[in-house]
């Protein structure tokens, strides 16, 4: 287990524990990383769950927030928070959330990806690629909440072309429906209010 993760990561500048078997890291090339504690047999492993460059040198996790949680009463999309200091200064947020939210905001962040112009033109793919002196992998498990929220700046037909293949739970209801854009833009309002 040991050897397998030295491996892959090496100069970890901050580690913080989200629960008992799921561990998010940062390293010196900028990047963020969660491995999750597997045992197979007698062997411990923590082999990665996401991967994703952040552009950033972190240098401090904590639990917590920058604005009061859930001031509407209405059920929190995010269930954990992790803010993040860099030696830049930047203060950003991680947010936990369920897998069919991920797996829908992933959907909108790789059409986004395709619509949404980088500076200086760099790949949305590329740009967030997790590289470092030992490996090179594609981003896993993580969403880009910027470009997430870049869908409010879209024209609402360029809008509508991306809400074509979206199904999810949008009443709470248990039941997945076809998005539309105002559930898009009411779902990403709300996930923008947690910083």
């Amino acid at each position: 287990g040991k050897q397998w993760y030295q491996r892959r990561v090496r100069g970890m500048t901050q580690v913080e524990i989200l629960d008992d078997e799921t561990f998010l890291g940062a390293e010196h090339c900028h990047n963020l990383f969660v491995c999750v504690k597997v045992v197979e047999e007698d062997r411990k492993m923590l082999p990665f769950a996401g991967l994703y460059h952040l552009g950033e040198n972190v240098n401090v996790f904590r639990e917590g927030s920058l604005v009061l949680q859930n001031p509407s009463g209405a059920p929190s999309l995010v269930h954990k928070t992790i803010l993040y200091g860099s030696a830049s200064g930047a203060i950003g947020i991680i947010g936990c959330i369920e897998k069919d939210l991920f797996d829908l905001l992933h959907q909108i962040q790789e059409s986004l990806a395709s619509v949404v112009t980088s500076i200086g033109c760099i790949p949305h793919a590329r740009w967030r690629e997790f590289q470092n002196d030992l490996q090179k992998a594609p981003s896993m498990g993580f969403i880009d909440g910027d470009l997430i929220e870049k869908f409010l700046d879209l024209p609402r037909t360029e809008m509508a072309k991306i809400c074509t293949e979206v199904y999810y739970d949008f009443d709470g209801t248990g039941m997945k429906r076809q998005g539309t854009v105002d559930d898009m833009i009411k779902l990403i309002e709300d996930l923008a209010r947690i910083h």
